[in-house]
């Protein structure tokens, strides 16, 4: 008697379960003045050493900037500012896609967090551009870039992730 296969593969849900646990704890992580604190200061480091007078109070997460006109204007990095909400998305997303996957838990726990990595440091350097923009060219530049352009990036790298995360798969399905 022979096997007919219906095309459907049978999903991974103890993998999806660890995804989602690596999920919860980035987080509960990324939702603590902890991360804040980490982005605003990484960023106001990135920001001195460019040149630009940033001072950053740690007890508001406000980091002020010193503008080309000569105004202060205060940023505060809290979750909406930092793009972290971006990055809880992409978690959550990609356990509930790549997780359910067949293919190695190993690949996809190593892909997991090398993408979230690279989603941190890319929110990270996204922040410092449009403090860099609104230093050189003001406010309005800013939140151009801040709230129109911004999206649209972290659009490119969730996508450009999770499409690296599928090609893997499909590398090891078909190797």
């Amino acid at each position: 008697m022979s096997h007919i296969s219906s095309g459907k593969e049978r999903p991974m849900f103890s993998h999806a379960a660890i995804q989602l646990a690596f999920a919860f704890v980035m987080a509960l992580f990324l939702a603590s003045g902890y991360a804040w604190d980490m982005i605003a200061r990484a960023a106001a480091g990135i920001l001195q050493a460019a040149g630009i007078q940033t001072a950053y109070v740690d007890k508001f997460f406000l980091m002020y900037v010193r503008l080309l006109d000569g105004r202060v204007v205060g940023f505060q990095v809290l979750i909406e500012c930092s793009g972290l909400v971006t990055l809880l998305i992409f978690t959550f997303i990609s356990s509930l896609t790549i997780g359910l996957l067949r293919g190695s838990l190993k690949v996809k726990t190593i892909w997991f967090l090398l993408s979230v990595s690279v989603g941190f440091m890319w929110n990270l350097l996204r922040l410092v551009s449009v403090i860099a923009v609104a230093h050189s060219f003001g406010i309005q530049a800013f939140e151009f870039m801040h709230y129109v352009l911004g999206p649209t990036i972290d659009f490119v790298w969730i996508v450009s992730a999770w499409a690296v995360g599928m090609s893997l798969l499909r590398r090891e399905a078909t190797a």
